[in-house]
């Protein structure tokens, strides 16, 4: 199993360990690792919310092909706004949310990363390389792998 999964799924399983740079730097290697095989799947994905306190609601995790600048669409997994009118406006990459919300992504990233598997399972794109390496990242944080 790749170290930063190792990681973060010891922090899943301890969240009384605060945010630091190693927890940082495993989001961002799971940041660039969805960022590789979202656009191979190009499987449009919303997952839990992940809003702090009763504004819970007010955020969730993505994947889809997010709107970087006017002309640019790119495909990963972000936080995103998830109010009536923001349209999953994407606010975070795993990697930069703020201190108080990295427990709240962190706990919600085995129910996200299977319902994306799942998703793709339904898009019949499981059987790919892409969708293999995500079994693997599912079941390495859900404690299956």
């Amino acid at each position: 199993m790749d170290s930063f999964l190792t990681l973060l799924r010891a922090r899943i399983r301890d969240p009384s360990l605060p945010p630091d740079p190693a927890l940082d730097d495993a989001l961002g290697q799971l940041d660039h690792v969805l960022s590789g095989l979202a656009p191979a799947l190009e499987v449009t994905y919303v997952g839990p919310f992940v809003g702090l306190g009763a504004g819970r609601e007010a955020f969730r995790l993505v994947v889809s092909a997010h709107t970087e600048t006017v002309q640019a669409k790119t495909w990963g997994a972000r936080v995103c706004s998830a109010g009536p009118h923001q349209n999953l406006h994407a606010r975070w990459t795993l990697r930069s949310v703020a201190r108080l919300r990295k427990p709240i992504v962190l706990a919600a990233l085995p129910a996200f990363l299977a319902g994306y598997y799942d998703a793709v399972v339904a898009a019949g794109k499981a059987p790919s390389k892409a969708g293999l390496r995500l079994l693997q990242l599912t079941q390495a944080l859900d404690g299956t792998g």
